[in-house]
């Protein structure tokens, strides 16, 4: 096994020429694709792989053509039949009686898997095409000489402090970036939704599908993930002051806790977040998973389970479904989740993935964009080393705009017409009585439209 912490002694100061700060999707597709070109690259993850994120746990149909595109011949087979996972055929929309079928094009289907083990098996990738990858390193500050950033100032688990410099510098490390904060690029805009994310188990009815049920304020969704599992997420629908609520009604469930400062600290920067705070303001240095906004718990039936459980079931559509669902491990809970970047680009540095701007999607097309933000940025990168220039990462931004913005726009007036229950259900069932429409949504929420 290539990953893991490697030996300071020798390397505390070694001039690689890239290095990636965030070994998700985005970060270690893009070290496969540099190193397979013989760049000499540095992916540093601050946790120890594999392990979990707060995520849907799906990938649309561009999501698994992106992965079959960037990764080898057969690679992308390999990982799918060394994990459990289910195939996705299209998506399920309730609301109330309202309901819509979509499917996506034929030969097209998504994905869904245990995020922790799809992450893992692309580090590993990027480890095999010859990125030096090391975890349990967190980025703390950015290295600046004459004007440019020239490398990243990180600790280990036990608090040594290393160097690492390199050619460019790229954060790839998601929607609360440490790369974005220390470069002055990114700021948390107020708290617009809440989430919670578990697996479970005993769910009636799993259909090969991503099921969405809205009602009461609250989205659900539902995707089988293999093994008779399904990860469910719960969100809030409605603006700050109710996700606030919704958030200090999950930190009031206290039974089972698995570690109090880390459930109370993420708790409570999703509240503070309402007051429009910048996360790094109600991080506590005692409690280092606050930054991430996430805190684990006890999947108990008197504790944060149970209440994640009883919250969806709310929703008459759901009740009967979960009578004998149980939740399978921890809950993990997430946001705010409007992330502003006022850009993606400085000297020696680039932003990809979600550290270059996130807008939650509804309709669960970030694994997507993480992937064709890395495919996109890898030929600029390269192009950059080559000449010796930034010039050509400062195509990055408008690139990935054209790519994104009209997905982008499809899903905020999916999450706005879905907070107004009435229209919702009117388009949902105006939608169904329409076949072009419905299967053309379907392609364009699958990220594989023609």
């Amino acid at each position: 096994m290539c990953i893991g912490i490697f030996l300071f002694a020798w390397r505390l100061y070694a001039m690689h020429d890239v290095i990636i700060v965030g070994a998700g999707p985005a970060g270690s597709v893009l070290a496969a694709l540099l190193a397979a070109q013989g760049v000499k690259v540095l992916l540093l993850e601050r946790e120890l792989l594999p392990r979990r994120k707060p995520c849907g746990e799906s990938l649309n149909p561009g999501a698994v053509a992106a992965l079959a595109r960037v990764l080898p011949a057969g690679k992308f087979a390999a990982i799918r039949s060394s994990m459990e996972h289910s195939l996705i055929h299209g998506w399920r929309l309730t609301s109330g009686k309202a309901e819509l079928l979509a499917s996506f094009p034929a030969g097209q289907f998504g994905m869904a898997c245990a995020r922790e083990k799809l992450d893992y098996a692309l580090a590993l990738h990027a480890c095999e095409a010859g990125a030096q990858v090391v975890e349990q390193m967190r980025v703390q500050r950015l290295i600046w000489e004459q004007g440019r950033v020239a490398g990243v100032v990180a600790y280990s688990a036990s608090g040594q402090a290393a160097e690492f410099r390199a050619r460019l510098v790229i954060g790839a490390d998601g929607i609360r970036s440490a790369v974005a904060r220390c470069a002055g690029l990114s700021s948390f805009g107020p708290l617009r939704k809440t989430a919670f994310t578990a697996r479970v188990s005993g769910v009636r009815d799993l259909q090969p599908r991503v099921e969405l049920f809205t009602g009461r304020g609250v989205v659900v969704g539902l995707a089988p993930i293999g093994g008779g599992e399904a990860n469910m997420t719960l969100a809030q629908l409605s603006g700050g002051g109710s996700a606030a609520a919704l958030a200090a009604d999950f930190k009031a469930s206290a039974a089972g806790k698995k570690d109090a400062s880390r459930t109370d600290a993420a708790a409570s920067m999703l509240e503070a977040a309402s007051l429009n705070m910048d996360a790094k303001e109600s991080a506590s240095a005692s409690a280092p998973a606050a930054a991430d906004n996430r805190a684990p718990f006890a999947a108990s039936k008197e504790g944060r389970g149970a209440w994640l459980l009883g919250k969806a079931g709310e929703l008459p559509e759901l009740a009967e479904r979960l009578q004998n669902a149980a939740c399978t491990g921890e809950v993990l809970a997430c946001g705010p989740f409007d992330r502003r970047v006022r850009a993606t680009q400085q000297a020696g540095l680039l932003l990809i993935g979600d550290a270059a701007g996130y807008y939650d999607p509804l309709t669960g097309q970030g694994i997507y964009r993480a992937l064709s933000s890395a495919e996109l940025a890898a030929p600029l990168l390269l192009q950059a080393l080559q000449i010796g220039s930034d010039a050509p990462l400062a195509r990055f931004a408008a690139i990935q705009q054209n790519r994104f913005v009209p997905a982008i726009r499809l899903q905020k007036l999916i999450e706005w017409t879905s907070r107004h229950e009435r229209l919702w259900q009117s388009a949902l069932r105006g939608l169904g009585s329409l076949p072009a429409a419905r299967s053309r949504l379907a392609a364009a929420i699958g990220d594989c439209l023609k």
